[in-house]
């Protein structure tokens, strides 16, 4: 898989990451990790689909235990915004999504625009509360321009 010079130092250092806890290095693994770096969001199924082009026996057991080792190992955020299905992302300092109600439409909010948010208030807040944060994620609805408009 082709990456982008930005994509391929996030890929590598995940891997490092991994390595460094003593994690094997299986090619699903490696395969998953550069898929959900190339892509917003993906489902568990899309997953598997895209597993499926590449390799002849997709072992779905060792997708889903993948997963769960990336998620207990804060590389992934796990998302659900319809109550049904969960999305996965690489994990990072912020997440911010936007989404949708009528149509569903969830819009990422890229990292560098996030940078230009002033999120003090909610360092504060948990600071507050006894909790310095690594990381956060927000979760924002309403009704989308197009949905407006109809």
């Amino acid at each position: 898989m082709k990456f982008l010079k930005q994509e391929q130092k996030k890929y590598e250092q995940i891997v490092d990451k991994l390595k460094t806890k003593n994690i094997r290095m299986t090619d699903i693994r490696l395969a998953i990790i550069a898929m959900l770096i190339k892509a917003e969001h993906l489902t568990t199924q899309e997953i598997i689909k895209n597993l499926e082009l590449e390799f002849a026996n997709v072992n779905v057991t060792s997708v889903y235990n993948t997963l769960d080792l990336l998620l207990s190992q804060h590389i992934l955020f796990a998302n659900t915004f319809n109550g049904k299905s969960i999305w996965y992302e690489i994990a990072s300092e912020k997440s911010i999504h936007l989404k949708c109600d009528e149509c569903g439409d969830v819009i990422h909010i890229n990292p560098m625009t996030s940078d230009k948010f002033d999120f003090n208030e909610v360092v504060e807040l948990a600071e507050s509360k006894g909790i310095k944060l690594d990381h956060f994620k927000i979760e924002a609805h309403g009704i989308c321009q197009n949905c407006r408009n109809k």
